[in-house]
């Protein structure tokens, strides 16, 4: 009688950490469909932002290409201080940090789910170097800044809050060779290839991120 109630006992509290487990389970599942939802609301400034910054490098281009260049300084001034900018590409990652936290992705049973989770984030860890290549990318037009452009008139392109702004004067560019023209072209071609490139793989992140969250919610039973 003593062994049956011991084992009883045991078997009670086993049930009891299991549901205790599968509780904690459920709602680190619901915390990442939040951050899922966020992502794929967020995603779409970041899609928009890449074909901003590859029509700016293209709109440079065609300006820096033709003879008359000159012409268009205010122009060439403003597209400059645009696209030399650069925004830090982040996602919602309050769960999955937590859960790395906590032990590891052990406390997700589903083996399918959190397979799904890991290649969701290594997918985000690549989209980051991408948007930091990118920054270095933009980092290299600013030393070929002096070969065309005169910093009186670069400081009027931005205002008192540091916005960049169209100029509402006459610009003008200086005096430059083929080479450094050349030299310009060859950065913007990067950055243009490099924000078509990235912005797609930014659109299949939102395409999986629904895709994972519509799994969760039916292997959870969440709606």
């Amino acid at each position: 009688m003593l062994f049956l109630a011991v084992f009883c006992g045991f078997l009670a509290e086993y049930q009891l950490e299991h549901k205790i487990e599968k509780d904690r389970e459920k709602q680190y599942i619901k915390s990442f469909e939040e951050d899922l939802t966020n992502d794929i609301s967020d995603l779409d400034g970041h899609v928009n932002l890449c074909k901003i910054y590859a029509n700016a490098a293209d709109s440079l281009t065609l300006l820096l290409e033709n003879s008359q260049r000159g012409k268009f300084a205010g122009d060439i001034y403003y597209f400059f201080r645009f696209i030399h900018r650069s925004r830090p590409f982040t996602v919602n990652d309050r769960t999955i940090v937590q859960l790395r936290n906590a032990g590891g992705m052990r406390l997700v049973s589903n083996k399918s789910v959190s397979d799904s989770m890991i290649n969701y984030y290594k997918d985000v860890d690549f989209i980051k170097w991408l948007f930091d290549e990118q920054t270095e990318l933009k980092r290299s037009l600013r030393p070929q800044f002096g070969k065309i452009l005169y910093a009186w008139d670069f400081s009027k392109v931005i205002d008192e809050r540091n916005q960049v702004i169209r100029p509402t004067e006459i610009l003008k560019l200086k005096p430059t060779d083929d080479e450094s023209i050349n030299s310009l072209l060859l950065i913007l071609a990067n950055i243009k290839g490099m924000n078509q490139g990235t912005r797609f793989r930014l659109i299949e992140l939102k395409e999986k991120a629904l895709r994972i969250r519509e799994f969760i919610n039916e292997e959870y039973h969440m709606k």
